[in-house]
């Protein structure tokens, strides 16, 4: 019997694989051989194809459905195709300048264009779009004012070099002289220090400065307790955009993506991944160790400020997804929000530490 090169079985297997997955992208049925037989030209007998597709089923690549005949795609198969997209398709110029109008907005905080960002991912996917707050360690105090709006009512305003802005009132009868003095001498203490640092430090400083003060003490601790505690935050938009989908009549990947909002822990748990590279990560399945996405696929890039990564924005979707347009869409508005971000101290119709 006629031996077949093993690298041009290999060869086979490979383009085998990948034609069942196209397939199933496109119609979310199982493939059989007949159909790779007939619409694709693999120049096989069928006999051949039915033997290499078992071959890749045995191989982990493949499932093969008790119900169908057809077979569809694992994820390790699904992993074998993504790693196999030599060259990931750009989006047409058009996509591109598309994606750009989307923003052209007046947006004035960072809060404003993570919002409007999950919009736009969940908007052009047609999945779930999602952006992460930047991370707590990047958040620097750079600027925080203090602005008596009643007798007994203070407006703080508390900005961070990475754009969040964070209002909070306080009750507090301190004059608006001392709020004046205590506005310069915390900026010139505290600003460059990480939000974690300057919530511990200004008791510190309040009590240096009015130590018999039981009113600054008392502002001091409601400063301290109610407004250094920027906590990471996830945006989630379309979560219901995919719930005509096949994957999703099942009940169990649907409550999930629901409840996103409520459990952001499983996504932040998702997430914690090193993003350092830069690269658009693709999570499939059960690679994302959490039994809550086993139905979902993550396809996730991370957002700078600067050269240093702040946060991470994405989609979420089922597992037969078009995974090249995917990854230039997410790597697409990655690059838009890092220039966003980049010009955002110099331009003065962008977003604004100061109202």
């Amino acid at each position: 019997m006629r031996q077949v090169n093993p690298v041009v079985v290999k060869e086979r297997k490979k383009r085998i694989l990948q034609a069942v997955i196209h397939q199933f992208i496109k119609t979310g049925r199982p493939v059989g051989s007949n159909l790779l037989t007939e619409d694709y030209s693999f120049d096989l007998s069928p006999a051949t194809i039915r033997n290499l597709m078992a071959e890749l089923e045995e191989e982990g690549y493949l499932t093969h459905p008790h119900t169908s005949s057809g077979r569809t795609p694992t994820d390790k198969g699904y992993r074998n195709y993504v790693d196999s997209l030599r060259e990931i398709q750009r989006l047409v110029l058009d996509e591109e300048d598309r994606i750009r109008s989307e923003y052209d907005v007046r947006i004035r905080e960072l809060q404003d264009m993570l919002v409007h960002t999950s919009r736009i991912l969940s908007g052009l996917s047609q999945y779930t779009g999602f952006i992460v707050t930047p991370n707590i360690d990047k958040n620097l105090l750079q600027h925080l004012e203090l602005v008596k709006i009643a007798e007994n009512r203070i407006l703080v305003v508390l900005v961070t070099t990475t754009g969040l802005v964070k209002h909070k009132i306080v009750e507090s009868p301190v004059s608006a002289e001392k709020l004046e003095v205590l506005t310069r001498m915390l900026n010139a203490k505290l600003r460059g220090m990480s939000l974690i640092d300057a919530k511990r430090q200004i008791i510190a400083e309040l009590d240096v400065m009015e130590r018999q003060e039981k009113e600054l003490m008392a502002l001091a601790q409601s400063l301290g307790r109610d407004l250094f505690t920027i906590e990471e935050d996830i945006y989630i938009d379309g979560a219901a955009s995919v719930m005509t989908l096949p994957e999703f009549h099942d009940y169990e990947p649907m409550r999930c993506l629901l409840r996103l909002n409520d459990k952001k822990g499983l996504l932040r748990q998702v997430l914690d991944d090193d993003h350092s590279t830069g690269e658009v990560k693709v999570l499939i399945g059960s690679e994302a160790s959490c039994a809550e996405f086993k139905d979902l696929s993550l396809v996730t890039s991370v957002y700078k400020d600067g050269d240093t990564p702040i946060g991470v924005l994405g989609i979420i979707g089922p597992k037969r997804m078009e995974y090249p347009k995917m990854m230039a869409l997410v790597r697409a508005v990655s690059h838009i929000v890092n220039t966003m971000l980049a010009k955002k101290d110099n331009d003065e119709g962008g977003m604004s530490g100061h109202r």
